[in-house]
């Protein structure tokens, strides 16, 4: 008995870490804008983290008409891949990503890390980090929002 105990035991100790680092990073999940206007789902995208719009609140803005790109002004918003190319720099922290930010039409440099109560600095910024702007936004359930079309 004492033998299956031992057996059973190195098995799981050495599925620790695969299970360990295939969990899903804290900052995955769905996330309340600061202006409490858009759902953002982040989520893994290829060994990076991105995020597409969910959900947009009613009367929202449904198109990129503030694109600089005048051809896809008309792309819809609800869909749309806002933030890309976070890379991990630590637990639930990511940077040297991008964050666009559609009621403009810009592109900023981001860096996003989980604070200490749950929520989620997000940093946007031109060159250097100092010369930018931080939200905090809110970790939500996707069942509380109704996804957009």
């Amino acid at each position: 008995m004492k033998k299956k105990l031992l057996t059973l035991s190195l098995l799981i100790s050495s599925l620790a870490p695969f299970t360990a680092a295939n969990a899903a990073d804290p900052v995955t999940g769905y996330w309340l804008t600061e202006n409490k206007r858009a759902v953002i789902n982040l989520a893994d995208c290829d060994q990076n983290l991105c995020g597409t719009v969910y959900w947009i609140i009613e009367g929202g803005m449904e198109f990129d008409e503030k694109n600089p790109v005048e051809e896809i002004r008309k792309r819809k918003i609800c869909g749309l891949k806002v933030v890309y190319g976070l890379e991990k720099s630590g637990e639930g922290e990511w940077e040297d990503g991008n964050i666009y930010k559609a009621d403009d039409g810009d592109t900023y440099s981001a860096d996003i890390n989980i604070q200490d109560d749950g929520s989620l600095k997000v940093r946007g910024y031109l060159g250097v980090s100092w010369l930018g702007k931080t939200q905090i936004w809110n970790r939500v359930d996707a069942a509380d929002y109704e996804q957009c079309q």
